[in-house]
């Protein structure tokens, strides 16, 4: 069931329904851009077996049998990014998203897809640099800076979990200057939020506060 409001003097009940987070996800969603990369895996298998050796059993096959098969496959790797510059085509994005990558390619929100090329990456801060070259600029974001953030404000996410464009949930700040180790690394002083983040969702638009 639907409830229509009535009009209240010049404001319609279209414009009660932008709040701050309807405004602030409608303005900036054109900067976010789904990000597909591509790297070669390289596998060992027993040409008399179709299957993968598993590592235990690899140097078994190849101190006593003396042979194996190299197999190759490409292997695709999804995430999210964002425009911070928009004239030079400056992505920001996770390095993981694109270690080991031979090729990446960009698709922006009204679909236009380019080729990027890695312009730095630093995989202890997970972050990466990419550019893409277009005839026209490009919708960009306005950084921020983390030091004026308050616990208790208002977060909004947006990325591409699973290539689903676009998604959006929000949160608040949780903490500051938090700290964790995992996967072997040790991120420091990030931000925490209760938004729902998908591993996918990867860099895009995570902590825009209202």
């Amino acid at each position: 069931m639907v409830s229509v409001l009535p009009s209240y003097g010049r404001r319609t009940y279209s414009n009660l329904r932008e709040s701050a987070v309807v405004l602030a996800v409608r303005k900036v969603s054109p900067a976010v851009v789904n990000i597909n990369s591509k790297y070669e895996v390289r596998t060992r298998t027993n040409p008399f077996f179709d299957f993968d050796i598993d590592p235990f059993f690899d140097s078994f096959f190849r101190d006593f049998f003396e042979f194996h098969q190299q197999r190759r496959y490409i292997q695709n790797s999804l995430g999210s990014g964002v425009i911070i510059d928009g004239k030079r085509g400056y992505i920001l994005t996770n390095e993981h998203v694109i270690a080991r990558s031979t090729e990446i390619n960009v698709v922006l929100m009204d679909k236009r897809k380019f080729e990027a090329q890695l312009v730095g990456a630093d995989p202890d801060s997970d972050l990466a640099v990419l550019r893409i070259n277009s005839a026209e600029p490009l919708p960009a974001i306005e950084m921020g800076n983390s030091d004026d953030l308050m616990i208790g404000e208002t977060v909004i996410a947006i990325g591409n979990p699973f290539g689903f464009s676009n998604t959006v949930t929000t949160g608040v700040i949780s903490a500051l200057n938090r700290s964790i180790r995992t996967e072997g690394r040790i991120y420091r002083d990030f931000i925490q939020t209760d938004a729902s983040i998908n591993p996918s969702t990867n860099a895009g638009i995570r902590a825009m506060t209202l």
